[in-house]
């Protein structure tokens, strides 16, 4: 059985750039079970530019398996935003900034997944007050 990868936005855009996504899907889904965090998906659409980029979008969520934010998630968010302010691990006007970033390793820990991004400075901050397991490529 494949271990579960949770793909971060820094991670696909990068290859959505390079028109490389469905390479990189077929590459990683040899070794991983590939599942997104519907934050992932929002985050993907706000900034898609054209029709290509929504399709492709609109097939990410209707063929690969999608966490959600639940309540929970949403107060253990919260709770790790707050550790992160009273740890003074990050300035107080940049803690809404790590939002998604915080509730897209909940996703991931939550699932027994590991996260693959491109963005090691936050998910390094984040980890040090909430473990979970990543990969930084």
């Amino acid at each position: 059985m494949r271990p579960r990868a949770v793909l971060d936005t820094s991670f696909l855009v990068e290859h959505f750039r390079k028109d490389a996504v469905y390479e990189i899907f077929i590459n990683l889904n040899r070794v991983y079970h590939i599942t997104f965090s519907s934050v992932v998906l929002m985050e993907l659409l706000s900034g898609a530019y054209d029709h290509k980029e929504q399709k492709l979008i609109d097939q990410i969520k209707n063929n690969f398996a999608v966490i959600t934010v639940t309540e929970r998630r949403g107060y253990a968010a919260g709770n790790i935003m707050r550790k992160l302010r009273l740890d003074e691990k990050i300035d107080p006007s940049r803690i809404k900034s790590l939002l998604a970033d915080i509730l897209i390793a909940l996703s991931a820990r939550d699932i027994g997944a590991i996260l693959i991004t491109k963005n090691e400075k936050d998910f390094k901050l984040i980890n040090e007050v909430f473990e979970f397991r990543y990969l930084a490529v």
